[in-house]
């Protein structure tokens, strides 16, 4: 276990922070999260110099830029899959109503055969079962 943990301090001392902070006490996270006054407040407190703090407030800059086109990256695409499944739902949309359409046209159809055999059977006089004079 110990030599997992040297292990692991090699790693960290390899790897270098994502902004150039001249002071080791403030992470990254803690940069992107921190209010600008708060930030402004702490940078004088250490007595950074003034191309330091500059420098700093950059590297937050170049952050929020990089979360924020993501976030529009992100927001493109939905949008896109949104607006595909809307087209996909307005097709499928369409052909239920031809085909409830079609359904109408054909039981109309079925409809009007029926009465013309209906009025045959009783100008020929065939009696027609009781459960078919019961239809309207």
């Amino acid at each position: 276990m110990p030599h997992d943990l040297k292990e692991l301090g090699v790693r960290k001392a390899i790897m270098a922070p994502l902004s150039p902070t001249p002071c080791a006490e403030i992470s990254d996270d803690e940069l992107v999260s921190i209010s600008v006054r708060d930030l402004n407040r702490q940078l004088k407190m250490r007595g950074l110099t003034r191309d330091q703090i500059v420098r700093m407030k950059q590297s937050v800059d170049s952050q929020d830029r990089g979360y924020a086109a993501s976030c529009r990256i992100k927001r493109i695409e939905q949008k896109d899959e949104l607006e595909t499944e809307k087209s996909q739902e307005w097709h499928d949309m369409e052909a239920m109503q031809e085909e409830n359409t079609r359904i109408r046209d054909e039981i109309e159809a079925l409809r009007s055969k029926y009465d013309a055999l209906k009025r045959f059977a009783m100008m020929k006089s065939i009696p027609l079962p009781a459960e078919l004079e019961m239809l309207p």
